[in-house]
């Protein structure tokens, strides 16, 4: 085809990378997902205004017999002092480490937070991870 490869696939036709994209109301906001797999690296946007406003990298250690896995947090961009951003991206590197052994770039704007809500998000991404992981 003259006009290239199409959009989400590579030159050599391989596959390019695998995204999935859903919404859900989330403390009764409209909140939008996506999941896109990298390969070593999952890249998950969770936002209630169509913006990123932190972009959050975190990633484990592996795991050896009788040491704990330990998780670093990094903010890369955003608000540093938003501490339940951090919560947001610990709890989906545990999430994900259970399943493999990649690092996640979360990218986050919400516009409230409740206990009850992290919860939610959490199982949201939790119950579609499975397809793109």
């Amino acid at each position: 085809d003259p006009r290239g490869p199409p959009p989400g696939s590579a030159a050599r036709g391989e596959p390019g990378p695998r995204s999935i994209e859903f919404s859900a109301r989330i403390d009764d906001v409209p909140t939008d997902f996506v999941i896109t797999d990298f390969g070593s690296q999952l890249f998950i946007i969770v936002t209630q205004s169509a913006k990123i406003g932190s972009l959050i990298e975190a990633s484990a250690s592996d795991k050896e017999s009788g040491i704990e896995r330990t998780y670093e947090v990094r903010v890369l961009f955003g608000d540093r002092r938003a501490e339940h951003y951090r919560a947001y991206a610990r709890a989906l590197i545990e999430l994900i480490t259970a399943r493999s052994s990649r690092s996640i770039l979360l990218g986050i704007a919400l516009n409230q937070h409740s206990k009850a809500g992290f919860r939610q998000i959490i199982r949201e991404i939790e119950d579609r991870v499975v397809s793109v992981a």
